[in-house]
């Protein structure tokens, strides 16, 4: 590690690099089956516990356990929360929709709705005697845009949806709000021992070189950054698009990932998944940054920092799912989703000269 590095690392929580057995960042990572609940089961504590009587369908998940509830009108969905989560980091996430329901109604996100009781978490004993959190959210209509592909407009309307959503959630404060998750970037030095178990010896080189600039050149400058609470998974399964006009981005899903961060990782997040089948990678991200910017102004110490955070978040992408799909084989299809497209753009993208793609992501300024 770079003195430089190391002297910033040291005013940065969990920022230390140590193996996966003894980083307590990496528990979730490897201790999350999803919760074992049936159809049957699931349909039995929703009307339990909140009064609706639906049709239960189960949806792909990589931590939680997730159920469509079928009803005659919209609908709701079901989510079981991942026992190795803490209750706390839960709570994160049901906060967060309630506060964006009331300072945002016009953003199309899930609701959480109450129980019979006036809970909007209902802890609930498991077959294997762990605990679940269960919440019952509004179904939001929309076609997930990984299902459409994105079209000339996406891009600028995916950074206008999320510095609208960064800055209704400007004020949201939770006690929980500063916990570490692996797919918060700014600790993404701490892959090195995943990096270490790659047997790809080229794509294992590249990561460690990656990894180096970001100690170098991105972890001194984190601190001095305007941070907040951030959606932080705006992937092209996460967001909606109006099934009769495609072109339109039209909602949001998945709070799961919430975290308070730099703002400007936020940003790097959403560009990340932009790349893949761009013919120009820095191309849409441009039109991203310049929609974000209008609403969000975004600032030189910020932009200069951009094309490591991406770079870095496709970093995770990869040796993330590649380790967890390693680790639960039966749900490997679901949580290697975003790798090719990820290792597609790591290679298009981090090849390119890291000072052109930085002064134009500054220009925006201009």
């Amino acid at each position: 590690m770079r003195p430089a590095a190391e002297a910033c690392m040291s005013h940065i929580p969990g920022s230390e690099i140590s193996g996966p057995d003894a980083d307590p960042i990496f528990r979730v990572l490897l201790d999350s089956t999803p919760p074992a609940v049936t159809g049957d089961e699931a349909q039995a504590l929703l009307a339990l516990h909140w009064g609706v009587e639906g049709a239960a369908e189960s949806l792909p998940c990589e931590r939680d356990t997730t159920f469509r509830i079928r009803t005659d009108g919209p609908g709701y969905t079901l989510k079981f929360a991942n026992p190795a989560e803490p209750a706390a980091g839960t709570n994160l996430q049901t906060e967060a929709l309630l506060w964006l329901e009331r300072q945002a109604p016009d953003l199309r996100a899930p609701h959480v709705v109450a129980a019979r009781d006036g809970r909007h978490e209902v802890p609930v004993t498991l077959p294997d005697g762990r605990t679940s959190v269960a919440r019952l959210l509004s179904w939001v209509e929309g076609t997930p845009l990984a299902h459409v592909g994105a079209g000339p407009q996406t891009a600028a309307q995916i950074g206008d949806l999320a510095a609208r959503l960064g800055l209704a959630l400007r004020d949201f404060r939770h006690e929980a709000a500063a916990h570490e998750i692996l797919w918060d970037i700014r600790h993404a030095a701490r892959l090195l021992p995943l990096v270490e178990a790659l047997p790809d010896t080229p794509l294992r080189e590249r990561l460690h070189a990656e990894l180096d600039r970001f100690e170098t050149r991105v972890l001194p400058c984190l601190r001095g950054l305007r941070w907040q609470v951030v959606h932080n998974d705006m992937n092209h399964h996460n967001l909606l698009v109006d099934p009769t006009d495609p072109g339109r981005v039209t909602g949001v899903l998945d709070f799961g990932d919430m975290v308070k961060t730099p703002l400007i990782v936020d940003v790097a997040v959403a560009a990340s998944y932009l790349i893949h089948g761009a013919p120009d990678p820095v191309a849409p991200i441009l039109r991203m940054v310049g929609a974000y910017h209008r609403v969000v102004p975004l600032r030189r110490s910020e932009l200069v920092l951009l094309r490591d955070l991406i770079v870095a978040r496709l970093m995770t992408s990869v040796v993330i799912s590649r380790t967890r799909a390693r680790l639960y084989p039966q749900n490997a299809a679901y949580i290697l989703r975003n790798h090719d497209a990820a290792l597609d753009g790591l290679a298009r993208f981090a090849a390119l000269p890291p000072g052109a793609v930085t002064e134009a992501f500054v220009h925006v300024l201009r």
